[in-house]
């Protein structure tokens, strides 16, 4: 899995601790998750599954969400789901998720671009939830 090693090579020349990076490995994919600060102090956990094709990653944003009105909430899901084509939206228990595929064709730099932009996405919406 070169692109997870790249993530790693990456993550360690930003003087990241990579022992902040939980890791568990799976039948033919390694999951990668970590938190991320976000926007006013929110804290997000970003999960990263690599597939051993070394093309294929989805990526997470994950954040937890209490005190909702269910109904209100999965019709702003489905609206959003219905404006971005790229991702998906979704909540499992009180964790607030958007989810993306993407095909790194191996290279860490379009994992990292994707994720990124993953995160801001993930900050306008959740808010608004």
């Amino acid at each position: 899995m070169n692109t997870l090693t790249a993530f790693y090579d990456y993550v360690t020349s930003q003087g990241i601790d990579i022992k902040a990076i939980y890791e568990e490995k799976g039948e033919g994919f390694v999951v990668i998750s970590f938190p991320e600060r976000g926007d006013n102090d929110c804290i997000y956990n970003i999960a990263i599954v690599f597939y051993e094709n070394d093309n294929d990653v989805e990526i997470y944003v994950r954040k937890p969400i209490k005190d909702f009105d269910e109904l209100t909430l999965l019709r702003k899901l489905n609206n959003l789901n219905c404006e971005y084509t790229d991702v998906t939206f979704f909540i499992d228990e009180n964790i607030l998720t958007l989810k993306s595929h993407l095909l790194s064709q191996g290279k860490v730099e379009n994992v990292l671009i994707k994720m990124v932009t993953d995160v801001q996405l993930a900050q306008a919406e959740f808010v608004k939830i």
